[in-house]
């Protein structure tokens, strides 16, 4: 289990990574951290130094820990998610002092924390992190209303779950024996632990584990309590030094501490399939589906903060292309469940032609477009980017794909410019990331002094437009498609001029170029954009989106009016979704990403085979289940939801949740028993039968030919429909998320 060190007195690992972290400031040479020996005395003393070799230097007072607060003096406040929110905070019950000196990269601890300071965050709610003075005080303090939630790697266990609820697992974990590298008396099985001596805390998930060992397969096996404020990472610590014989750590925290300790000996699992999750009360059901939704969302789409930066063939062999784009009507948007927009259409043709899936990443901000690309977030910006000497220094456009002017926009009933020369005096507003910032720069040169007033960077253009149109500002830039697209429905704007000067005989206005941008180290990507847009450029299709974008009244409207970004709403039965998703611990979204796959939205859709509603379940399922009618949104939906939690129950438990999700989606598509065919089939091929991605759906796509499914259990699996089903509704889940919270 993850817990953070007791009491004040700080662990002793923690003591020796501090000690390192000074030697590497002040270029310290010799034993630093070493073999010597940390301070286990609590005080004023020992709580300000820490050995180095034969010196003993201070520690900054940022590096120590805080002392845990008075139990006694905690308010008590047992109100769901709502009361939070009216108080404004959400009390965290962690195991030991918050810590302040700098924690480890990949801290099992630091990252529980790090995703409920961001739950909290999404709720209008600071996070509070209380230290309770042992592990066996979490649960009482958090029943007494003393706190809200109870982050310390808890284990989920039956008589824990008779007193408090608890999230999905965060993970599950295996509870591994440590013992002290090369320690000739370390056992090697169950059964070598008989008569030898473990040291856990008595209240956690370990000594249960032990207690049954020992009852059944380990004869004397001691189990030796320690104080209830010393953390497993501290236990293994001095387990590593020959301080104590052995202890019981799970192998996730293990993990961590295996990073930076080596003397620390992983010897056997006494235990698997262990599952850790946050404890709350059971009388907080909002709070707990709140939580449980957000973990779902965490679980899948954790991937989108990877970062890769293949070129072509990688992007190939990862089977994803990964767009970097911004959410706007023209742009990227998403209307009743369906990612629409002109940028989106052009990289979604791309993305089929590569024969790879679409991956869309919108970043918090445009100035952000570009540092996300070049970091690897994602492998294409495709968001109407004008091509510019500046943006061009730091990545590689393609050819363009669209021509446009950067105009003047003022209202229609204000004040008037008819030149660059009449904007003395004046104020424009534009983002500085924009293209138009740089040409007003060089206007202000020519014309003489105006001012440039900036908008914030996650301020889209049309935002900006709107607050023109209002009387908010007086003047913006925009570039011509897009005040086009705005003139088809409104008439309160227009367009003073066209900010580039003539060129040519011709005397007409330099026309911008907007283009896909990759990086430079990417030349085959580029290249293949290149060859992309000279095939696709004013063909049918590209005329087409062309005209559904820019021109058409109706489309853009309803774009406007009803996109999801602005709305909130994916779906006319969002409602009835929210419901039963939340019965059963469902992300609305991820059930109206399904529901959109299996019917388009349509409650009196039949498929060739009988299944009927929203979520196309069979008629002979539904009557299982207790429905008779389908076809009625509420029954359809219902049944749906409660199917696919049923799929979701019949998985092992000890798969990652995030890879449940999948199979369970896989094994409403086309059954459980091809599914678990799949896995068998993926266990022979030296893969992972816990994975979908990338494992168990090649696998699927196996039980296609004869050779593989002859020894299936459940015969020939027409495997590209459940392996496509999952990859849809995952992509248009991830579509979700990004534009509805």
């Amino acid at each position: 289990m993850t817990q953070a060190s007791g009491g004040s007195s700080p662990s002793p690992s923690r003591w020796l990574m501090a000690a390192t972290l000074l030697c590497a400031i002040s270029a310290c040479k010799g034993t630093c951290g070493g073999e010597s020996k940390a301070p286990t005395a609590s005080g004023p003393t020992a709580a300000a130094t820490a050995t180095q070799g034969d010196e003993e230097a201070p520690f900054p007072e940022a590096l120590l820990p805080t002392k845990p607060v008075d139990e006694r003096e905690l308010p008590v406040a047992l109100g769901d998610l709502e009361e939070m929110q009216t108080r404004g905070t959400l009390r965290i019950l962690i195991d030991g002092t918050e810590e302040d000196f700098l924690p480890r990269q990949g801290s099992p601890k630091e990252e529980e924390r790090a995703l409920l300071r961001r739950f909290a965050e999404r709720h209008g709610l600071q996070a509070e992190f209380i230290g309770v003075s042992g592990f066996d005080r979490l649960i009482p303090l958090l029943l007494e209303g003393k706190g809200d939630v109870i982050n310390a790697g808890l284990t989920v266990t039956k008589a824990r779950a008779e007193q408090i609820a608890f999230t999905r697992p965060r993970v599950v974990v295996s509870e591994f024996v440590v013992g002290r590298k090369g320690a000739e008396d370390n056992p090697r099985s169950v059964e070598q632990l008989a008569g030898k001596k473990v040291h856990v805390r008595a209240s956690s998930s370990y000594a249960d584990t032990l207690r049954e060992l020992a009852s059944e397969k380990a004869p004397g096996l001691t189990i030796e309590p320690v104080p209830e404020n010393m953390d497993p990472e501290q236990l293994a610590y001095e387990v590593s030094r020959g301080q104590r014989p052995l202890t019981v750590v799970d192998g996730n925290l293990l993990d961590s501490i295996e990073a930076y300790n080596p003397d620390v000996e992983r010897l056997f699992s006494i235990a698997d399939g262990r599952q850790l999750a946050w404890g709350l009360r059971k009388e907080n059901p909002k709070l707990k589906a709140a939580l449980d939704t957000y973990l779902m969302e965490m679980a899948l789409t954790d991937y989108t903060s990877e970062r890769f930066t293949g070129d072509l063939d990688a992007i190939r062999k990862r089977g994803v292309l990964r767009v970097l784009t911004r959410n706007n009507p023209i742009t990227y948007f998403l209307h009743r469940g369906e990612p629409m927009g002109f940028d989106y259409q052009l990289a979604k043709a791309a993305a089929d032609e590569l024969g790879v899936r679409l991956e869309v990443v919108v970043p918090p901000s445009r100035d952000q477009l570009i540092p996300w690309l070049r970091e690897g977030r994602g492998d294409v910006i495709a968001a109407s980017l004008t091509i510019t000497p500046a943006r061009a220094a730091e990545v590689a456009f393609s050819r363009p794909y669209l021509y446009v002017d950067e105009v003047l926009v003022q209202r229609t009933a204000g004040p008037k410019v008819a030149s660059p020369a009449e904007l003395k005096g004046k104020t424009v507003y534009v983002r500085k990331s924009s293209s138009y910032y740089q040409t007003l720069l060089a206007l202000q040169k020519q014309y003489g002094p105006f001012s440039i007033e900036l908008a914030p960077e996650d301020q889209e253009t049309e935002v900006v437009l709107d607050q023109v149109a209002e009387g908010k500002i007086d003047f913006t830039v925009a570039d011509s498609h897009i005040l086009d697209a705005e003139l088809v429905y409104r008439d309160d704007l227009e367009a003073a001029f066209p900010l580039a000067q003539p060129t040519g005989d011709a005397g007409a206005p330099a026309q911008k170029e907007i283009a896909f941008a990759v990086r430079k180290e990417s030349p085959k990507l580029r290249a293949f954009f290149d060859d992309f847009v000279k095939k696709t450029y004013r063909g049918v299709h590209y005329n087409m989106w062309r005209k559904r974008y820019f021109e058409n009244k109706r489309h853009i409207t309803r774009a406007k009016e009803e996109r999801a970004g602005n709305s909130g709403q994916l779906s006319p039965y969002d409602p009835l979704i929210q419901k039963y998703s939340s019965r059963y611990g469902f992300d609305w979204r991820l059930m109206t990403a399904q529901a959109w796959r299996e019917s388009h939205f349509n409650p009196q859709a039949k498929s060739w085979v009988g299944a009927q509603g929203l979520f196309q379940v069979m008629p002979t399922t539904g009557k299982s289940m207790g429905f008779s009618d389908l076809e009625d949104p509420d029954e359809g939906t219902h049944a749906g939801v409660k199917y696919m939690h049923q799929m979701l129950g019949r998985l092992a438990p000890e798969i990652p949740f995030k890879h449940r999700l999948r199979f369970a989606l896989a094994s409403y598509n086309v059954g459980l028993g091809h599914v678990l065919d799949a896995r068998r089939l993926a266990s022979e091929q030296g893969l992972n039968p816990n994975k979908w991605f990338g494992h168990v759906e090649k696998t699927m796509l196996l039980l296609e030919k004869p050779q593989y499914y002859k020894r299936a259990r459940h015969g020939y699996c027409r495997g590209s429909e459940p392996v496509n089903y999952v990859s849809d509704i995952q992509s248009r889940y991830a579509e979700y998320v990004k534009v509805v919270q």
